[in-house]
């Protein structure tokens, strides 16, 4: 009784540390901003809806269709970095290519003689999956698999032409209405912010340029070394352990004490802090295996071995997998 009053108190006092850094995020990012009612790649800037570690985001309204956009503009501090601006703009024209509907769909960037470096998106509306999860807690079987799907075929497009996202959080995961008069129940989960990303045969990273969440970072990335899209199906398998399990799968009270233990640690058994299907414990074991190479190669892949474990089916073979890797480094403290 006592183990489990405070695995519940962990799990709580992790939940409320998640819930103030997105209150604080949220609170920072809307209202007007610096370019509100200016004029910017033929689009006229209203409010701020979002502000990031790259940049900011308006709603906007193109000046010759009157369709609306998301149009995000650079930080100062990033404006300074004609390197950081140049590899932005170009991977963003890279996922602008992208025909994917699971993937924001970028709709123009700046060319290289403009003043102000913007990238404008489709406006969506809907909710995010940070903001979904902090009024649920947790998701139930068949939306995260539906979510690690539909995120996953964003994944793997991106994938097709180089692009490792190195940002795939809840923040990041948006679920849009399916169209006019449709509901959220319609919607369809997309990418956000290719704006942080990496070209995979990029290997310029360093741990000056570490960018990207504590809590979602794969192993390789909070090291500072070569990320892969197993880095992005590392983030994702996270969500989908937060989702499932109602808590973050690793906490600290810095970033740096997070990123030690995504480095270091297991985090808790899924099963011992949720009702969960005994089988899902090895498909983590796999799914956030410190080694990029333990892991599964696509999210399909993780998909596929979440439906099957939910299902008490998993195979023999990831089984013993999964087993194997937690012998190796045991599931940590719940």
């Amino acid at each position: 009784l006592h183990d489990t009053a405070i695995r519940e108190l962990a799990g709580r006092e992790a939940l409320l540390n998640e819930a103030r850094m997105d209150l604080d995020r949220a609170l920072r990012a809307r209202g007007m901003g610096r370019y509100t009612g200016e004029s910017v790649g033929g689009y006229e800037l209203g409010q701020l809806i979002g502000r990031g570690g790259m940049g900011e985001v308006y709603d906007a309204v193109h000046l010759d269709s009157e369709n609306t956009a998301a149009v995000k503009l650079l930080h100062p501090q990033v404006l300074e970095d004609p390197s950081c601006v140049k590899r932005f703009l170009r991977e963003c024209r890279l996922a602008s290519s992208l025909d994917e509907p699971n993937v924001v769909k970028v709709l123009a960037t700046s060319k290289p003689e403009d003043p102000i470096p913007f990238i404008a998106m489709e406006r969506l509306y809907g909710i995010d999956l940070s903001d979904m999860l902090r009024q649920r807690g947790r998701l139930r079987m068949r939306e995260v698999l539906r979510l690690i799907r539909e995120v996953g075929n964003g994944l793997d497009a991106a994938r097709q032409v180089g692009i490792v996202h190195r940002d795939i959080k809840p923040r990041n995961i948006f679920l849009s209405e399916g169209g006019p008069g449709e509901t959220l129940r319609n919607g369809v989960w997309k990418i956000l912010d290719f704006g942080v990303s990496k070209l995979a045969n990029d290997v310029t990273m360093t741990r000056q340029n570490l960018v990207g969440t504590p809590s979602y970072m794969a192993p390789e990335q909070a090291a500072g070394e070569d990320v892969s899209h197993r880095t992005d199906l590392f983030s994702l398998a996270v969500i989908a352990y937060r989702a499932l399990t109602g808590r973050p799968a690793f906490t600290g009270d810095n970033p740096m004490v997070i990123m030690y233990r995504v480095v270091n640690d297991m985090p808790p058994q899924p099963t011992a802090v949720a009702r969960l299907a005994p089988q899902l414990d090895d498909v983590y074991a796999i799914a956030l295996a410190k080694d990029p190479w333990e892991r599964f190669d696509s999210a399909t892949e993780l998909a596929d071995a979440l439906e099957k474990a939910a299902r008490g089916r998993l195979p023999k073979a990831l089984r013993e997998r999964g087993q194997r890797l937690i012998l190796e480094l045991p599931w940590g403290a719940a």
